[in-house]
């Protein structure tokens, strides 16, 4: 049966839906933005409202909301709001995504050039997390796929990821992970200091046996123009196929195509 024109939905009133939509969303974002700007100290509803220029129970709902959806959370006892983790989660997706997307190239290049197995790792908490691998021409099966973690200092790319930083930094690492490295393959504190230094002095990681015997890995951190460590590139390879002097021609190459691209790497 035909509608009539009493049931069929007008442009208009399509429209209107449609802007009520998008101003709900900006009205998010702003708000967002504002607990952002606090978001150390927290703020409050009242102050949330005043400085977004929104009516209190306008911005109530719309928090609400935001809570649920796990982007905020709100402390019941202190009163006040706080960006959520499902917000830093998505962030550091698209964080990850990013740098897989600007050093995918020199991956490429790399195993190209050495015909091993290249890694691109990033440091998630007290734990290294692989996002991208690229296989050379003689790829070694090695589990330790996109996605997988492992507990900071288990591998060359892991290792570059903090051993480079503050003495401090490096011994709340260790201590933290004492227990894992330990259950990961026997590894101590003390045998972790050796190694750590070792690959200051060569000013790149290098760890043979350490995840897998017979395996070499060699890594270089990247540095961003902050001169914060943000991902590493790493290359691993049977032992009895990379003699010793290759160690340094292969991280100078990381070295290199991380140059090419803008970025430091000591």
């Amino acid at each position: 049966m035909a509608m009539s024109n009493a049931d069929t939905p007008s442009e208009s009133g399509v429209n209107s839906s449609q802007q009520k939509g998008v101003q709900s969303i900006h009205r998010a974002v702003s708000l967002l933005r504002v607990i952002a700007e606090f978001n150390e100290q927290g703020i409050s509803l009242s102050k949330i409202a005043g400085i977004a220029n929104f009516k209190v129970s306008t911005t109530h709902r719309i928090l609400s909301t935001l809570n649920s959806e796990g982007l905020i959370r709100f402390d019941p006892v202190s009163k006040i709001y706080r960006l959520g983790f499902k917000l830093f989660t998505l962030g550091n997706l698209a964080h990850q995504f990013t740098i897989r997307d600007r050093f995918r190239i020199a991956l490429e290049h790399i195993a190209k050039k050495t015909g091993d197995t290249v890694y691109l790792i990033i440091r998630e908490g007290y734990d290294s997390l692989c996002i991208d691998r690229v296989e050379g021409s003689s790829p070694i099966r090695i589990v330790f796929d996109v996605g997988m973690r492992r507990p900071l200092g288990m591998g060359a790319g892991s290792l570059a990821l903090f051993v480079f930083l503050s003495d401090e930094q490096v011994e709340d690492i260790l201590l933290t992970n004492k227990r894992r490295i330990y259950d990961f393959n026997g590894m101590t504190i003390e045998d972790m200091k050796k190694l750590i230094s070792l690959c200051r002095n060569l000013k790149y990681t290098l760890t043979e046996g350490v995840i897998d015997k017979g395996v070499t890995g060699i890594g270089v951190p990247i540095y961003n123009k902050q001169k914060d460590i943000i991902a590493s590139i790493s290359v691993t390879a049977l032992s009895e196929g990379i003699i010793r002097k290759q160690h340094e021609m292969i991280a100078k190459l990381i070295k290199l195509e991380i140059k090419h691209l803008g970025y430091r790497s000591y």
